[in-house]
């Protein structure tokens, strides 16, 4: 069944059979953001959805009145389209840039979360007992994020397991598919042999 999306309902409910290649695809869509509203934007009338992933990606897809692509962000960067009139294959190049992207995504997000500004040390009107307070709150802060950062680490890896585990039971099915196949088969050469006997 071919992928579509309808321009006239371009809102969550609208985008659901795109939401589920996405988490059929491993990268689940956390928040939709999406008015079904259209606005002009060089001659033609678009309609914009913002896709928020579990990673915390953001995605903008801009679509035409026809269901053709008009436009594609990833974390606020264009990114090349080729298949703009057919909506499953744009939605299979969109996976294939989301999860390129992953790593360098969550390491730079990981990177910023680190970052706590420190305060400087004022040489006139503070005290000793004041500036030792203010750092010793900037060393919790920085205690706080770095415990956020193991957290979403921990989380991060027990979904890259459970994808692990699903990816293996389908390979398992698929085994006992073939096998039955070819059992099907073997069945099928012994009745068309019997019949020419």
């Amino acid at each position: 069944m071919a992928l579509t999306v309808d321009f006239d309902k371009f809102d969550k409910t609208g985008l659901k059979p795109v939401l589920k290649k996405f988490e059929t695809a491993g990268i689940p869509v956390e928040d939709v953001e999406a008015t079904n509203k259209g606005k002009r934007e060089s001659g033609f009338l678009i309609k914009t959805a913002t896709l928020t992933f579990a990673s915390g990606q953001k995605l903008v897809v801009k679509a035409k009145a026809g269901g053709g692509i008009f436009q594609v962000k990833l974390n606020g960067k264009v990114i090349p389209i080729k298949a703009v009139d057919d909506i499953a294959k744009a939605v299979d190049e969109v996976i294939t840039h989301i999860k390129a992207n992953e790593p360098a995504f969550l390491k730079q997000k990981e990177k910023n979360a680190g970052i706590v500004k420190v305060p400087k040390l004022k040489a006139v009107n503070t005290s000793t007992a004041a500036q030792i307070e203010t750092i010793s709150a900037a060393i919790e802060q920085i205690k706080g994020t770095n415990e956020n950062i193991r957290t979403e680490t921990s989380v991060q890896a027990e979904h890259v397991t459970d994808l692990k585990a699903q990816l293996s039971g389908l390979e398992v099915q698929l085994k006992d598919e073939r096998s039955k196949t070819d059992k099907l088969h073997l069945d099928i050469e012994m009745l068309q042999s019997q019949e020419s006997a």
